[in-house]
């Protein structure tokens, strides 16, 4: 499999993911669901372990802790799926600013502030979208300030400020 593929697949589970927390899907271990997707996009692009080598091992900890939430991934995981195609250069490119974005969900649900953190996952859910090209109508800064610009607004605080200038 090759890191696009490997790639491609985390971005659609996490689509998925986001998805899930939004709808109240999952309510054990978000955190840790999202802390795993995070660690394994932090192996997109390293030479020395590829994410497409830790498939598996995502795999395992997501059907370990998110017994609830594999069934609606299991087909991301099999070889005859194959993603949709993408970018992968500005995929990688804007791989911070999604554990960022996680980093920021995960932050709001240990506070306790479960509807910021499901506004984040609203934001956030069309962020593989983006980097897949479903968006390709907008540019980059269009869609910054369509889907992560009104969340400052609702609640007077940043979200993805410190990532804005990835979509400039």
């Amino acid at each position: 499999m090759t890191e696009k593929n490997a790639l491609g697949r985390v971005l659609v589970i996490m689509k998925e993911a986001y998805s899930a927390i939004r709808e109240d899907a999952l309510t054990l271990n978000v955190c840790a669901l999202l802390d795993s997707l995070s660690a394994a996009l932090s192996h997109a692009g390293n030479e020395k372990e590829p994410l497409s080598k830790l498939l598996g091992a995502l795999k395992r900890e997501i059907k370990a802790k998110n017994k609830f939430f594999y069934p609606k991934v299991r087909l991301f995981f099999k070889r005859v799926y194959a993603p949709p195609d993408f970018d992968y250069e500005k995929a990688l490119k804007h791989v911070p600013a999604i554990i960022f974005g996680n980093d920021m969900i995960c932050r709001k649900l240990m506070t306790g502030e479960a509807d910021r953190a499901k506004s984040m996952c609203d934001a956030m859910k069309s962020y593989p979208g983006f980097l897949m090209g479903e968006f390709a109508a907008l540019s980059d800064a269009q869609f910054y300030d369509l889907v992560f610009g009104y969340y400052p607004k609702l609640y007077d605080e940043p979200f993805m400020e410190k990532m804005k200038g990835l979509f400039d």
